[in-house]
């Protein structure tokens, strides 16, 4: 069972910023104290951005819809219609474009003000104006959030104006899905299980590198056994972040690994888990001999003592295990990650 982790609400927001490709929102927190970075704060910025939007108006797209009419318009659908020829009904099936806001933009803002004004952990006041600006999107229908509604929104000249308030409410959609998984949470911190602090972890890990270290090529590299026989049957190898270095023969795999201990214990001995050791190695060993450098490097949760271990095999390889403290201030954390690096 996976066990809980707390982590201040502002490094869960600065973590998705980087997974959204917004690493330059999580400046408009830097004049605000750590402390006062709050469930109730993002309400507020989010408010704020679905103002703006309102008074620009809202964007407007073609969106496609299917009716029974009495008059052919749009795009006649014969294969539909048949059978209300067949039953002598005087109406054919179109499929027409309509000029709407109507659409799924709009969709997701509607229902993000939809859950802050029905939520009890911010105030009477937040939850009216939320309110007041849904009823303002009467002609807009809700949609049930998912994560891949959000993974699927791109972005152009049209409606770029549009990606500071999805990204915030992403966020929002995140924190009320993990306070429902959890079972609860505060302004200030959210309990976060292991499983779902490793996938966030590992997306914001290859964001972060492959936006701050321009002279690696990042990538999440899926690699083949060097063995033969039937390798259907083989477990797949995936790395979190591998960066390979553009102009030295040099590389670095990164695995991150979130346990509440980050030691095993096996007759009073205290000692990594080796599991991720071995994969780790695995990864290593599979490597092109064209590499002169060859690191890899496990993160773990900061659980009370600082770890920064490091392991030679040769002089051309090194294993390093390593803890990050998640609860740190993010400049912190920034210079922790880059420094590891």
């Amino acid at each position: 069972m996976d066990k809980n982790f707390k982590v201040p609400i502002r490094n869960v927001f600065c973590m998705l910023s980087y997974v959204a490709n917004m690493p330059d929102f999580i400046k408009t927190l830097n004049k605000i104290e750590d402390d006062l970075i709050t469930y109730e704060l993002i309400v507020k910025m989010f408010n704020n951005e679905v103002a703006i939007i309102l008074q620009q108006g809202l964007i407007r797209d073609y969106q496609d819809h299917i009716e029974e009419t009495g008059f052919i318009s749009g795009r006649l659908l014969i294969n539909e219609s048949i059978p209300l020829i067949a039953a002598r009904k005087p109406v054919l099936t179109c499929e027409k474009d309509d000029y709407s806001a109507d659409m799924i933009f709009n969709q997701i803002i509607k229902s993000t003000l939809s859950n802050i004004y029905k939520t009890k952990h911010i105030s009477q006041s937040r939850r009216h104006r939320s309110f007041m600006y849904w009823e303002e999107m009467n002609a807009i229908d809700e949609v049930f959030l998912t994560r891949e509604i959000f993974q699927k929104l791109t972005f152009n000249r049209h409606n770029i104006h549009y990606k500071r308030v999805l990204h915030i409410a992403r966020l929002l959609y995140e924190l009320e899905l993990l306070s429902h998984q959890t079972g609860g949470w505060s302004l200030n911190t959210v309990d976060m299980s292991e499983s779902e602090l490793n996938r966030l972890f590992e997306d914001f890990l290859f964001h972060f590198y492959r936006i701050n270290k321009h002279e690696y090529q990042i990538k999440s590299e899926r690699m083949q056994w060097n063995l033969q026989g039937n390798k259907n049957l083989l477990p797949t190898m995936l790395t979190d972040v591998s960066l390979t270095h553009r102009f030295e023969n040099k590389k670095i795999i990164i695995d991150s690994k979130f346990y509440k201990n980050i030691f095993q214990t096996y007759y009073d001995k205290d000692s990594f888990h080796s599991h991720n050791l071995y994969q780790l190695f695995t990864y290593l060993m599979h490597q092109s001999n064209e590499f002169k450098q060859l690191r890899g490097i496990l993160i773990y949760p900061f659980n009370g003592e600082k770890i920064h271990e490091i392991y030679k095999w040769d002089d051309r390889m090194t294993m390093e295990i390593t803890t990050v403290n998640l609860e740190n201030k993010w400049h912190e954390i920034e210079a922790e990650l880059m420094n590891i690096v």
